[in-house]
């Protein structure tokens, strides 16, 4: 797609009502233009209900995707804690696909003491499982796309997840999530001058394809954390990391997709963005 549109993840503060319905309907009103189902703890939503918002998000114009349940580890040590990952993604994958599908967000899981290097293979086993079954169910319009994990302890480096991706045979049959706070998170600090998102870009490009900026699905806030990663997040004037460098740097790379905010000030700080992110493109003309 062409350009970045801006969004939620859950429903805005402002909205009168309650529930994704209402959600939608207010981003909609905002001049947003995706919203982010939150399954925090439960994927579960009546099909008809989906299906509802659904079709008001087609209506309105608002792009759908949904984060998975918090309590995911694929790479659990005890089976049956894998056995319920894989059930909660596959949860929200019936819903998404249910609602129109898009990208199906959650965090992959934890080293648990273990190496790095030493859990990829299983990871990517576990991947394989959830597109076998994606697949046999026909959750043909929905996206993994697991997010860039913020705490040292967490498997989901911006590294691993695109080697992932590749090795499950690019970027049509798994995505990622750039989270920009958790990778900042991650490496200490590490988004400091424009080159440093530059780089993030230069890498999707060069291992996954230009497809991949095309088709970027990104979480945005400020972050507060610790030599161990991330802690808790923070609005974007917090300036951890400078969201500034990052608004020319999409529009010089002619970047598509979605950003979500989850900010504090969720829809006022999804606003701002959009703002300066479309200051920037009208300047690079």
């Amino acid at each position: 797609m062409d350009g970045i549109v801006f969004g939620t993840a859950g429903t805005p503060i402002s909205a009168k009502g309650e529930g994704s319905l209402a959600g939608i309907g207010e981003i909609a009103r905002l001049g947003l233009g995706c919203f982010e189902f939150e399954f925090v703890q439960s994927a579960r939503m009546a099909p008809e209900k989906s299906a509802e918002c659904g079709e008001a998000a087609k209506r309105l114009g608002i792009l759908l995707s949904a984060h998975a349940p918090y309590y995911v580890n694929l790479i659990a040590l005890e089976e049956e804690k894998q056995a319920a990952s894989v059930e909660r993604i596959i949860a929200t994958c019936r819903i998404l696909q249910n609602a129109g599908g898009g990208e199906v967000v959650f965090h992959p899981g934890f080293y648990q003491g273990r190496k790095p290097e030493d859990t990829f293979e299983d990871m990517k086993a576990q991947f394989v499982l959830l597109l076998g079954q994606m697949k046999a169910e026909k959750l043909d319009r929905v996206f993994l796309s697991p997010e860039t994990t913020g705490k040292h302890s967490a498997w989901g480096s911006l590294d691993e997840l695109v080697r992932l991706c590749k090795a499950l045979g690019g970027w049509e049959k798994c995505r990622l999530t750039v989270d920009f706070g958790h990778m900042h998170a991650r490496t200490n600090g590490g988004l400091k001058k424009r080159e440093d998102f530059e780089a993030i870009l230069d890498l999707l490009k060069s291992e996954l394809g230009s497809a991949s900026l095309k088709s970027l699905h990104c979480h945005m806030a400020g972050i507060h954390f610790s030599i161990k990663g991330e802690l808790y997040h923070k609005t974007i004037d917090s300036k951890s990391p400078d969201y500034s460098l990052l608004w020319p740097t999409l529009a010089e790379y002619k970047c598509g997709g979605t950003i979500i905010s989850e900010s504090p000030n969720i829809e006022t700080d999804a606003l701002a963005a959009k703002k300066e992110y479309e200051k920037a493109v009208a300047k690079r003309g």
